[in-house]
């Protein structure tokens, strides 16, 4: 099940503690302001951390360590810059025999850390955890138990506390004491001292030092703050740090890379944010508004996210994924005809491809053509190597609507074998089992979609029905109203059975108002509108 909150009222390293005890896996993204990091676990430890915009990359590490110099490191970018080929900075150094791989791995571990100690000292802004999700594109995961992350990341906290009182501002520039600078080669200064001594020379801020020796901030103001306690340097002036002034295109793309890893943690506000930004700057920015529409579609604003996408549509988009997104748009709209149409146009432009595909099988069951469905379907397992859920979950469908409850089980339950943590999938394994009349793993199904996903109306509203339907009123009622909260609109039948509900526990008055509500959504529901007009008839007696 989803978590999320706000940094003031929970801070990090409590929520990365109660999710490490309860040995969860999946993704905890963190946001502040125009800040954004995340924190991958498995099983309650750490295998992945990163933050957007970090100082302290890979490469800035090695050259730190003395692992590799500065001017491998340029060359492993130019490199980078050149062939395009998606490879990490670390990578093109270790094919380059710069670095072996458990160099690498051992480096990348220490980035994860220094990456949640950075996040630890966030006290502001909202965390979001999302179950059952994994790095995408990392090839290097660690494992870190989460307890020594929680105890070094508190001795950091704490240490921060005492150099900010002492270093207030990165923007300060130090010297070495005049009277005492004669002194100090007699002096047992750690590494880092000795390394930033040379920039202590009334020129150079904190800042440029972080620049100029690739340390971290944590690892600069503990070298500082020592010399400053010991009397050995001493603040002469300030300088602020330069605005950075980057290219259009290099701002482009740092808001749409923040806009979209804001939209994959389902973060929608904060990727409306960042990628309006892009529209600001490149009006003709294709990808950005695809992303945007992406996000309407995901906040069930669908009227939106159609102008959206038919908009990309006019200006010359045609890759497959509009098409797709744009019959899922129609077909939440109930245009399923329309929806056809656009999945046979994308079929057309990219004949056979797998997703267009298994759409076109689902909108074919929905029109009820459950023998074409199955024939896309057979088409769509060709193409693909290993199915995604929805092909479970239309598959067992089409086979339900075939009067072939058993097989339908059968591929319900490998689907869910196949992706454990998919609560769409569980909850169509639990409308399969509970019309095979195994109305107890039915239940258990709805439960573990909403587990999993407290926030699936659908499964909500069908643990519901199975609940009204023997009786326990009580229970079906927590259900309904925890379905209506997600989605108001999900449809007249259960404001029509939260009426009766409510009507027999006594409550006259909102039992007339979730009748009310079923008409609104439905005028022709005759059985509710016989109801409201008997009770309404009863009180004017």
């Amino acid at each position: 099940m989803a978590i999320k909150g706000s940094l003031k009222e929970a801070s990090l390293p409590d929520v990365l503690q109660l999710l490490a005890m309860g040995g969860k896996t999946g993704c905890l993204s963190v946001t502040d302001r125009q800040s954004f990091g995340y924190v991958y676990l498995e099983e309650g430890r750490v295998i992945y951390a990163s933050l957007f915009n970090r100082r302290d990359r890979l490469g800035d590490i090695l050259v730190r360590e003395g692992v590799v110099t500065r001017e491998q490191v340029e060359e492993a970018l130019v490199e980078q810059n050149q062939k395009k080929d998606g490879r990490r900075i670390g990578d093109i150094l270790k094919d380059r025999g710069e670095i072996d791989q458990a160099v690498l791995e051992r480096y990348v571990g220490h980035q994860v850390e220094e990456a949640v100690y950075q996040l630890f000292a966030w006290s502001q802004g909202t965390f979001y955890f999302e179950p059952a999700q994994s790095p995408e594109d990392e090839t290097i995961l660690v494992s870190i138990d989460t307890e020594s992350l929680l105890l070094e990341g508190a001795r950091r906290v704490d240490e921060w506390s005492q150099i900010q009182k002492k270093i207030p501002s990165f923007e300060l520039i130090y010297a070495l004491d005049p009277d005492r600078s004669l002194s100090i080669s007699s002096l047992d200064l750690s590494a880092e001292q000795q390394k930033i001594l040379p920039y202590l020379d009334g020129r150079h801020s904190a800042w440029e030092i972080i620049e100029l020796t690739a340390m971290s901030d944590f690892g600069l103001g503990k070298a500082l703050y020592g010399l400053i306690a010991a009397g050995l340097v001493r603040r002469v002036g300030r300088r602020e740090r330069q605005a950075e002034r980057p290219q259009i295109q290099a701002r482009v793309r740092e808001h749409k890379n923040l806009g979209i890893a804001f939209y994959k943690t389902g973060l929608y506000e904060e990727a409306l944010r960042e990628l309006e930004r892009v529209r600001e700057l490149d009006l003709d920015d294709l990808e950005a508004d695809f992303c945007l529409a992406l996000v309407e579609l995901r906040r069930g604003k669908l009227e939106d996210a159609g102008q959206a996408l038919m908009g990309i549509r006019k200006r010359g988009g045609s890759c497959a994924a509009l098409f797709n997104n744009l019959a899922l748009v129609y077909d939440g709209l109930g245009r399923r005809s329309q929806a056809m149409s656009l999945i046979d146009e994308g079929l057309a432009r990219h004949e056979g491809h797998p997703r267009l595909v298994l759409t076109k099988s689902m909108l074919l069951l929905k029109l009820g053509n459950t023998a074409e469905a199955r024939e896309a379907l057979d088409r769509y397992l060709e193409k693909v190597e290993e199915p995604e859920p929805l092909y479970y979950s239309t598959r067992a469908l089409a086979e339900a609507m075939s009067a072939d409850i058993a097989s339908a089980t059968v591929t319900a339950l490998a689907g869910l074998a196949k992706h454990p943590n998919e609560a769409a999938l569980s909850n169509n394994a639990g409308v399969i089992l509970e019309r095979d009349g195994d109305l107890s793993r039915a239940r258990s199904m709805y439960q573990r979609a909403l587990d999993l996903n407290g926030d699936l109306p659908q499964a909500s509203k069908n643990l519901g029905d199975l609940l009204y339907r023997e009786g326990e009123y009580d229970d079906a009622a927590r259900a309904y109203e925890q379905a209506l909260r997600v989605d108001p609109q999900l449809g007249d039948d259960i404001y029509a059975r939260l009426g009766n509900i409510y009507y027999k526990a006594g409550g006259r008055e909102i039992a007339i108002e979730m009748w009310e509500k079923a008409l609104q959504l439905n005028p022709a529901n005759e059985v509710v509108r016989t109801n409201l007009e008997f009770v309404k008839g009863a009180i004017r007696e």
